[in-house]
Parts: structure tokens; sequence; C-alpha cells
């Protein structure tokens, strides 16, 4: 919209208005205002919009860390019945030998036969009394070191669980934050709608009365459909191409092209958010990526931009760290990337670009 206020801007003052009409001067510092206006707002939009998507990002973490704590939860479990198992299995050796020792009249029953014995076995029969001794007392250490493993396990469980239910938590708050930042957002959207609709009509007003706007106008469309143009027929020469298993995964990209962003949505029959759009893509190809944009940029191997090919993830990062990345698109050549940028967007194909936070690019393949 700043574009078309500034072309907007008559080409010359020297002509004379006609009756009724605010002469050139007072047009030219018209439109200064509104463009001053319409930038403010769209910055105030872009903010909007970032905030958003770094809840969002916030949540898909918290979800991967929940996922994680579940895991270490089942481990534990597993750990705790192994540990109990083994508890039994002594419990049962334990009984099995004082039942023996019952059986042969206990320690002093088997020292009173001995006594009673013939004295050229009473050597025999001592030794056989260590060795009854010695296999109680093993068995029972046996009993607590599986007990020990017992309670130890428990206790990882215990710690997993609280580990687990913590993450929930912050899952919780991070899609909570997420859904109050989007409708943020919508609100903030539909206040600088009315505004862009109020200025839009001044606009039309200015435009009727000043052949030049409206041939400038008429070439900035020009520029516009050309730019689409060239766009339209990379991404067609680039789907069309066959190579490796990166080239596979840009084909999966652009064959979601028109689908809606739906955030925390990696399902062709659902919609894309940014990071979703690229583990959909690079799952075609059997790699498997975490659904986060932060967690994306941290696999495979970081390359420069001026040696970027199709395939390849960049990033984007409100404070310039790798804790505020908050969104990603692919390469697919040519000076164009694929991606699922907000709300009311769907996935396309655009110029890449390097301003607005850009980190850096990640190559998977």
């Amino acid at each position: 919209m700043l574009a078309v206020l500034l072309a907007l801007v008559p080409a010359t003052s020297a002509a004379a208005a006609p009756n009724g009409v605010r002469s050139t001067d007072s047009v030219a510092a018209r439109v200064g205002q509104l463009s001053a206006q319409l930038a403010k707002a769209d910055a105030d939009l872009r903010q909007a919009s970032v905030r958003a998507s770094v809840a969002i990002e916030k949540y898909e973490r918290a979800a991967v860390r929940q996922r994680k704590a579940a895991d270490a939860l089942a481990a534990a479990r597993r750990r705790t019945k192994s540990a109990g198992q083994a508890v039994d299995r002594q419990q049962d050796r334990v009984g099995l030998m004082v039942r023996r020792n019952y059986e042969l009249g206990g320690v002093l029953g088997t020292t009173a036969s001995v006594l009673a014995g013939k004295p050229s076995d009473l050597i025999t029969n001592l030794g056989y009394l260590r060795y009854v001794g010695n296999r109680q007392a093993a068995t029972l250490t046996r009993y607590r070191q599986s007990k020990g493993l017992a309670v130890l396990a428990e206790g990882t469980a215990r710690s997993a669980l609280k580990a687990a239910n913590t993450a929930r938590k912050k899952a919780a708050s991070a899609k909570a934050a997420a859904q109050q930042a989007v409708d943020q957002r919508h609100k903030r959207v539909a206040t600088l709608t009315a505004q862009r609709d109020k200025v839009q009509g001044q606009l039309d007003t200015i435009e009727a009365h000043n052949k030049s706007v409206r041939a400038a106008a008429a070439a900035r469309e020009e520029r516009q459909a050309a730019a689409q143009r060239r766009s339209a027929d990379t991404a067609t020469e680039v789907s069309a191409s066959t190579g490796g298993g990166a080239m596979v995964a840009v084909r999966a990209a652009l064959a979601q092209q028109g689908k809606p962003y739906v955030w925390d949505a990696a399902d062709p029959s659902v919609g894309f958010d940014c990071s979703g759009l690229a583990l959909y893509a690079y799952q075609q190809i059997g790699i498997e990526l975490p659904h986060s944009a932060e967690y994306q940029y941290l696999q495979g191997r970081h390359v420069s931009s001026n040696a970027l090919q199709p395939g390849d993830l960049l990033f984007y990062s409100y404070n310039g760290r790798v804790s505020g990345i908050h969104h990603v698109t692919m390469y697919i050549g040519n000076g164009q990337i694929v991606q699922a940028a907000d709300f009311g967007i769907p996935v396309q194909v655009v110029p890449a670009y390097f301003d607005f936070g850009y980190l850096g690019a990640t190559r998977l393949a």
C-alpha cells in the first residue's frame, strides 16, 4: 500500500488544477501524510504478526518437550516393572531357603544333628552349615539390591512424571499465549482495515482528478503482473525439474501452493504453518524434522546465503538469536522461496528476502 501511495504523487505541479480540485502542492502534501499513516500501520501489523509467530513457536517447542518427558516416563515405568519382577524373584528364592532351613530343622536343628553324628563327619557337616548360611546371606543381599533398584526406578518415574506435568503446563500456557496473540492480531487487522479503507477513499478522489496518477498506477500494476509471471514461471520450472532428495522435498512443498495457513498444522488436507510445511516436505524423502522452526534450524548443516541450493531452509529471528526464531521458508532456486507465511495468506512462492530478521540457512539433503 505504501508503494501505491508513493506512486500517486503527481509528477509535476506546473499544470493548473481544475476548478474545485486542490492544487498539486496540497495533494502531494496530503499523499505524504497518508503514506506516513499507512507506514505506521504496516509496522504495527508486522509486529503483531511476529508476536503471533513467536507464541506459536513457543507452543511447538513445549509440545516437543512434553513428548520427550512422556517418553522418559514410559521408560522409567518399564524399569520399575523390571525391578519389581527382580524383587519377586529374590523373594521367591528367600522363601525357598527359609522352607529348606525349616525342613532341616533350622540352624539349631542342623547343629544338633552335627553334634549327634560321628566325629569323623563333624568337619563335613560344619562346612555344610557355612554353605547354607552363605547362600542365605547372598540371597538376602540380592533381594536388597533388587529392592534398591526398584526404589531408584520409582524415583526416576516420579521425576519423569513431574517433568511431563511441567512440560504440559508450559505447552498449555504457550498455546494460550499464542491464541491471545492471534486474537489481538485479528482485532488489530480489523482496525487497520477500517483505516486503510478510509485512506483508500481519499486516494480514489485524488486519482479521479489526476491522469498522471492513473498512468503511474497502471505502470505499477504492469510491473507487479510481470513479477508475478516471472515468479510463476520460476515455480513451474523448479517443480518440473528433476534432481536428488532435496528436489523431491521442493516439489512436495510446491505442490501445497494455495493451501491455507493453519498454525501447528502439517497436513495437506488441513493446511500448514511455516515449520509444518518444511516438516511435511522432508517427510517425503524420509527425513523426520521436529515441528518447530528453532529445532529445525539445529538440524543438518548451515550454509551461506550466497551458496543456497533448492531445498535449503531459511530462518528468521526477531532477536538475532536461535532462541528468537519464529519463521522458516524453503529456497526453491532462482532467487525464489516457498513459504506458509501467515494467517490469511496461503502457501505461495515469493522472491527470497534476507531482511526482517534473516538469521541463516540449513541444508538437510
